[in-house]
């Protein structure tokens, strides 16, 4: 259903006001539009003639011509020169049969000749200057590729003559250190040995000189049991010979003389053990302080220079030895001290 009020239910501050219509809007003239001006006309350059002039060239397919091989510039050139042979004995027999053939033979080997002939004019039309150059460019190609081979194969010979050169190198020092190591190993076998041995003969040596010590006193003893049974004997008026008594005395000193002197051997014999045992250990404490040394020296070296000497590790090339040596001269100060013994280096694992 249509509504009668909907023309009539504008408010009033909408475009019409009641049933007076509202005044037109006020619109502004616009400016007038700009003058197009064409860009000016840039004369073309060389180079976009070259182009355009390029772009109506038409390509034409140039055919190389297809080069035999070796072997059939061989093959030719041998049947152009058997041909020529078989000519020339042609001509030979022709000449001395002059009057002798008939001219049946004679047609027939002027029909050979002839054919010969034509197959050598054949063979020359293809066998031209330009077939020649491209024989004698495989032939310079086959010669630089036989050369570069022989090279090839030099260097191959020369890098396996090395790697040989240098597994024996690696199989001698490795014999060596297997040699060196038992060596140290029979060393340290013999220096126990020995140590022990000599302990053997220090521990008898003392038990001797203890026993001699022992001897002593019981000499000693004896001579002051002799002493107090000759005055207990002189206190109840017992008769006591002298001689006894100065011949016992005797004995007793010659005895006492005797151990004394086995004891000063015995005490010599120690003495010679104990330095020997000594210098024993302040040997085998100096070779172990070398060997620490060493080991020492070769992982400095290990670290500044690598697994080899730079002085021998540039292959001959003595272009590439002053060079690094020059880069490590760049980095010396008259100033400068060396570096401390158990300097801390970078960590080479990282």
């Amino acid at each position: 259903m249509s509504n009668p009020n909907f023309y009539n239910d504008f408010q009033s501050s909408f475009t019409f006001h009641g049933n007076n219509a509202a005044p037109p809007p006020f619109f502004s003239v616009p400016p007038p539009p700009r003058p197009m001006h064409p860009p000016p006309f840039a004369p073309p350059t060389d180079q976009d003639f070259i182009k355009s002039f390029e772009r109506y060239i038409g390509k034409c397919d140039v055919e190389n011509p297809k080069t035999d091989s070796i072997s059939v510039v061989r093959e030719k050139i041998s049947n152009l020169v058997h041909t020529l042979d078989e000519l020339k004995e042609k001509e030979r027999i022709l000449q001395e049969n002059v009057d002798n053939f008939t001219d049946g033979e004679w047609d027939f080997h002027m029909k050979d000749i002839e054919n010969k002939k034509a197959n050598t004019r054949r063979m020359l039309h293809v066998i031209n200057d330009l077939y020649i150059d491209n024989a004698r460019k495989l032939l310079a190609k086959r010669a630089s590729k036989r050369l570069r081979m022989k090279r090839m194969k030099l260097e191959r010979s020369r890098e396996k003559k090395e790697r040989m050169q240098q597994l024996e190198e690696t199989s001698r020092k490795i014999d060596e250190n297997l040699k060196k190591i038992q060596d140290d190993i029979e060393k340290s076998k013999q220096e126990a040995e020995a140590k022990l041995h000599a302990d053997i003969v220090l521990k008898e040596v003392m038990r001797k000189k203890t026993d001699a010590k022992k001897c002593l006193v019981k000499l000693d003893a004896l001579l002051r049991l002799r002493r107090a049974r000759l005055n207990t004997a002189k206190g109840r008026g017992e008769t006591v010979a002298e001689h006894e008594t100065v011949a016992f005395e005797n004995n007793i000193e010659k005895l006492k003389q005797l151990w004394s002197k086995k004891l000063e051997i015995y005490d010599k014999e120690e003495n010679d053990l104990r330095a020997t045992l000594k210098d024993s250990s302040d040997v085998k404490s100096n070779v172990i302080e070398t060997d620490e040394v060493l080991e020492n020296l070769k992982q400095w070296r290990e670290i500044l220079f690598g697994d080899r000497l730079p002085q021998v590790n540039f292959k001959g090339d003595a272009n590439k030895f002053v060079s690094i040596r020059c880069e490590w001269d760049k980095y010396v100060c008259t100033t400068g001290s060396a570096l401390p013994l158990g300097w801390v280096v970078p960590n080479l694992q990282p």
